[in-house]
C-alpha cells in the first residue's frame, strides 16, 4: 500500500488570539498536485509555512516521506526536510547566472553529477539557450522556470508554491501555468500551490483544499468542489454564484421561478427550508411578453453576456447568454432549469 508523502495531523497555528490554521488534517501522495483556494487571509501561506519549517504548530504533527518532522519533542530544520518552496519574487540569486542558480543546492555532487542534473534540469524547464544568462536578462516567465529548475535539482520529495506566477501579466500567468504544470506532470513530482485564482486551482491541480478561517471545508477533485460543495461558502470560493429560497419537495426544490431538481446527494428533509445555489450558467432565459422575471442589469462579455434578473421572490441572480446579446434592461423574462442541470441545497 502506497504510504502518504505528506500527513498534516490536526495541526493548529495561533498567533496571540489569533487562529491562523485550526485542526488541520490532510495527505498527499507521490505526483498529487494540490491547490489550497480560499481568500486574502485564510491562512493559505502560513499553512505552507508550517509544513517548510519556517514557522512551528501550536499543536499537530507532520510527516514528510513517513518521517516526522514536527510533533511531540520533533522540529526538523527547514534545511533537513527535502522539500523545496518557491516564492512570489522567486528569490533567484542576482549574481549568479542561470546554470549557477540551478546548481546552488547540489553543491555537495561531484563534478559530473552536477552536470548531468543540471542538463535535465535545464531540458526540462526549456531553458538550454539561456543557461549562461543572469536573472535580469531574462523575462519573468523564464524567471519563474528557473526557480522551479533550481528547486527540482534537489529532487524534493515535495514542492510548495505561493502565489507562484501573481507577479506576472495575464497572458503570461496562462502560458506559464500550462507549463508549469506539464512538468510537475513529467517529474511526478508532489506539489502545493496556494493561490486565490479559482482558474489557476482548477487548471492545475488534482485536488482542490478549500479554506476560510484557517480550515480547509473541503478537499476534493475540482469537478466536485465545484458541482458538489459540501457547503454554501465552498459553493462561493470556487465559483460565481448566488442563492434563492426554496422548500424542499423530493426530487425537486419549489422556489419561485418553479420546482428545480435536486443533486442526488441531497439530505434536506422534505419540506424543509433550503437556499439554492445558482451558478450563472444553470438557467435557460426566455423571452417572452408574460414572464414574471425582469432583467435589471446586462454586461456584455465578449463571448458571453451576463443578465442580473429579478425573480418573483425579489433574489437577484446572474444568467449566461450568448444568443440573446441584444437584450435590453427592463425586459421581462421567464426562467427554468438547464435540463441537464441538478442543484446543491443547503439547510437553512
Amino acid at each position: 500500500m502506497n504510504k502518504p508523502i505528506l500527513s498534516c495531523n490536526n495541526i493548529s497555528k495561533t498567533f496571540g488570539v489569533s487562529k491562523a490554521v485550526t485542526n488541520l488534517s490532510f495527505e498527499l501522495y507521490k505526483g498529487d498536485i494540490l491547490s489550497i483556494l480560499g481568500p486574502s487571509g485564510c491562512g493559505k501561506t502560513t499553512l505552507l509555512r508550517l509544513i517548510a519549517g519556517l514557522e512551528n504548530p501550536t499543536s499537530g504533527e507532520i510527516m514528510l516521506s513517513n518521517r516526522t518532522v514536527y510533533g511531540q519533542n520533533i522540529n526538523i530544520p527547514p534545511n533537513k526536510r527535502h522539500l523545496g518552496m518557491i516564492f512570489q519574487d522567486y528569490a533567484l540569486f542576482s549574481h549568479l547566472t542561470v546554470e549557477d542558480n540551478i546548481s546552488f543546492g547540489i553543491s555537495h555532487l561531484n563534478s559530473d553529477e552536477k552536470k548531468k542534473i543540471i542538463s535535465n534540469c535545464l531540458e526540462i524547464t526549456k531553458l538550454s539557450d539561456q543557461e549562461k544568462k543572469f536573472p535580469h536578462e531574462l523575462s519573468g516567465g523564464q524567471q519563474q522556470r528557473v526557480a522551479l529548475a533550481r528547486t527540482l535539482a534537489t529532487n524534493p520529495s515535495l514542492i510548495l508554491m505561493d502565489e507562484p506566477f501573481s507577479n506576472l501579466d495575464t497572458q503570461l500567468r496562462l502560458e506559464l501555468r500550462n507549463q508549469v504544470h506539464a512538468i510537475l506532470r513529467q517529474t511526478n513530482t508532489t506539489t502545493i500551490f496556494v493561490t486565490h485564482d479559482r482558474d489557476e486551482a482548477f487548471v492545475l491541480s488534482d485536488k482542490i483544499g478549500i479554506m476560510l478561517n484557517g480550515q480547509i471545508l473541503q478537499i476534493d477533485s475540482p469537478d466536485k468542489v465545484y458541482f458538489w460543495p459540501n457547503s454554501k461558502n465552498v459553493g462561493l470560493i470556487t465559483g460565481s454564484c448566488n442563492f434563492i429560497k426554496g422548500i424542499v419537495q423530493n426530487p425537486h426544490a419549489v422556489t419561485s421561478i418553479g420546482n428545480l431538481p435536486l443533486r442526488e446527494n441531497n439530505h434536506s428533509a422534505n419540506n424543509s427550508k433550503v437556499d439554492i445555489l445558482i451558478r450563472p450558467n444553470d438557467l435557460t432565459m426566455q423571452v417572452t411578453p408574460n414572464g414574471d422575471c425582469v432583467v435589471i442589469k446586462k454586461e456584455f462579455r465578449g463571448d458571453e453576456t451576463l443578465f442580473w434578473v429579478k425573480i418573483p421572490s425579489g433574489e437577484i441572480i446572474p444568467c449566461k447568454h450568448k444568443k440573446y446579446t441584444t437584450l435590453f434592461e427592463g425586459l421581462k423574462v421567464q426562467l427554468s432549469a438547464d435540463e441537464h442541470v441538478k442543484f446543491n441545497a443547503f439547510s437553512i
